[in-house]
């Protein structure tokens, strides 16, 4: 049953099997019906010629009796001969008919006497035997037989001379054609339901043979084929049969799938290993067709903007790091597919602002050049990015900065330190000498200059060295108050040279959790920001104070201030302008930034041109900190 129901399904399923079938067995149905039409014209003419030549014999036989009868003038033998023949089921009427086409003798006595006009109208056809179907005048299909009894020799003294008088008289002998009729009826059904069983037997002969070495295998190869297609590089065409053409073309199908299983496994090595290159690049990489679509990214580009491979490839490149529907404008951003296609010039470098998935900025160095590389066998022009965050870049100047600071601290701490702690303790010595030996007050007074002076210079050391220290991990407690006054000295002279005084408004003791070297690098950048926005002098206002678990500090000038334009720009990793002309390596603010987050806090800016700047710095409190643990 499974064989059946798979033939069945087989030709149901395949189109090829039911376009085969249907005209399969519309040509042998048109050829059967032409064969049976011809067969039922010929059957039909073949069954009336037997008819006419039975009803001839039968003919010849009564026109003997007849003539016997005539010449013995035996009439009523000749009724009673005619009566006896009309009796038979298959014999409608008897007729006697003479040359003028008066009937003389009839099964049907009323006729006897009339005229049968067939005699009168068709004179030349009476003188030779016919048959043919024709209609009575009651309406009774009938096969009628005309056959002339001839003149003879013998019947010349009562009909005349046979030249004169060719026939005595017409016997007309009509037969019943519903039973010829049902003859040719019934052979004719039996001939079409024969030729249905032989046409049926044929088709399904030839279904199965061609389901057994043709359709099977082909269905074979076409599921074959379309799971390969699929990527199912494993499927291969199992053949029945192995010396035909359908089992040899199935083996060249499996030779080539076997090849380019082979290549497909190498290609995808190269690209797994090309892969990995271009993940282990800690840069992000992203590949770019000329119409803005993404062909390939690695895991670094993907980490910057916080999506998938998947969400990367086939995007264009404009939604997928710039959120916009359109590509970049070319007068406002510096698109390097516009730029490289428009210039035959080498690597392009440029600044972008990159949108993460989490709607965060992200400010990114591009570098980028032309290729031309073969996907999917086409040759294509591409644009090959990589993209730098310029956080991490600077980050990694922030660390060499404060290492250069460090060092440079470190090794004017030693260089003053050293020598100011032995002159101390030579002074002290010194002062206990001339203590002893009583000397006058003055020169007490002035070793107690130097070595208060000389306490300074060291005290400035220890400040410097708290700043400039490498930044821990481990936070500590810090007060605020404390770092405040160290870069405040620090920039004292600074800020005399430039004319500016530094006031300090501090409320209460407040303290937070940080390394004292990162927020010195906070407070100094901010106070040498607002020194550099006061060319001509001014005041540096410093306030902190801790308020509702927060300390606030706020760093207030009254320079020039800064235009609403750049207001969001003044974060932007090396973005500088400062209102001295000096050249700055724009990271001051974008490193506070960083920092001050770092430790869970936040930054802002409020700026009124030509009045002022002031930034507000809030991070949470030590206190409330430890009271929340």
């Amino acid at each position: 049953m499974s064989g059946i129901s798979d033939f069945l399904r087989a030709w149901s399923g395949s189109k090829l099997g039911r376009r085969f079938i249907l005209g399969l067995f519309t040509a042998l149905t048109l050829t059967s019906l032409v064969f049976l039409a011809v067969f039922v014209t010929a059957y039909r003419a073949r069954l009336i010629a037997e008819h006419a030549r039975a009803s001839s014999q039968v003919n010849s036989l009564l026109e003997a009796s007849l003539k016997n009868a005539m010449l013995k003038r035996d009439l009523d033998g000749l009724r009673a001969i005619i009566h006896e023949l009309g009796t038979q089921h298959e014999i409608v009427s008897v007729m006697i008919v003479n040359p003028d086409g008066e009937v003389r003798f009839s099964t049907a006595p009323e006729r006897v006497g009339g005229q049968f006009s067939a005699v009168t109208t068709e004179p030349t056809e009476i003188l030779k035997p016919s048959a043919k179907f024709t209609t009575t005048a009651s309406g009774v299909e009938v096969l009628r037989t005309i056959n002339p009894v001839h003149n003879e020799e013998r019947c010349g003294g009562c009909h005349g001379p046979a030249v004169s008088h060719p026939i005595n008289g017409v016997l007309v002998v009509d037969y019943a054609a519903h039973q010829i009729r049902e003859d040719a009826r019934n052979g004719t059904l039996a001939m079409a339901l024969s030729g249905a069983a032989v046409l049926l037997a044929a088709l399904l002969s030839l279904a199965a043979l061609l389901y057994r070495y043709i359709l099977k295998p082909v269905n074979a190869l076409a599921g074959a084929t379309a799971r390969f297609a699929e990527g199912d590089f494993t499927s291969r065409v199992e053949t029945v049969s192995k010396d035909d053409e359908l089992a040899v073309l199935a083996g060249r199908f499996n030779l080539m799938a076997d090849r380019i299983g082979q290549m497909f496994g190498t290609l995808k090595g190269s690209e797994n290993f090309l892969q990995t290159v271009i993940d282990s690049v800690p840069d992000g990489v992203r590949v770019i067709a000329d119409d803005y679509t993404i062909l390939k990214v690695n895991q670094a580009y993907c980490r910057q903007l916080g999506i998938t491979p998947a969400e990367a490839i086939g995007q264009k490149c404009h939604v997928s790091s710039h959120r916009l529907a359109e590509p970049c404008s070319p007068t406002i951003v510096t698109c390097p597919l516009v730029e490289l296609a428009r210039t035959s010039a080498g690597p392009l470098k440029c600044r972008h602002r990159h949108i993460q998935k989490n709607g965060e900025e992200l400010f990114v160095e591009v570098i980028a050049a032309r290729a031309e590389i073969v996907l999917d066998g086409v040759k294509r022009s591409c644009v090959i990015e990589s993209i730098r965050d310029l956080a991490d870049q600077a980050s990694i100047s922030h660390e060499q900065r404060l290492s250069e600071i460090g060092m440079l601290a470190t090794g004017i701490a030693h260089e003053i330190h050293n020598p100011l702690s032995s002159i101390h303790l030579a002074l002290r010595a010194m002062q206990e000498e001339i203590t002893k030996a009583a000397p006058g007050a003055s020169v007490q007074q002035y070793l107690d200059i130097a070595d208060r002076e000389i306490d300074r210079c060291i005290d400035v050391t220890k400040r410097l060295l708290r700043i400039s220290e490498p930044a821990s991990p481990d936070l500590m407690l810090t007060d605020v108050r404390h770092m405040l006054d160290d870069v405040a000295t620090l920039l004292a002279y600074q800020a005399e040279q430039a004319k500016v005084t530094i006031v300090r408004q501090y409320d209460g003791f407040p303290r937070i959790l940080a390394s004292e070297s990162d927020l010195g690098i906070v407070i100094l950048n901010l106070c040498q920001n607002a020194i550099h926005a006061m060319p001509e002098g001014g005041t540096l206002t410093i306030t902190a104070r801790e308020e509702h678990g927060l300390v606030k500090t706020s760093f207030a000038d009254t320079g020039v201030g800064i235009a609403p334009e750049n207001l969001q720009r003044i974060f932007w990793p090396f973005w500088s302008k400062r209102a001295d002309g000096s050249i700055g390596t724009g990271l001051g603010l974008s490193i506070c930034r960083a920092t001050v987050e770092r430790l869970g806090g936040s930054i802002s800016v409020e700026s009124t041109p030509g009045r002022g700047t002031t930034f507000h710095v809030v991070i949470p409190s030590a206190d409330s900190v430890v009271k929340e643990e």
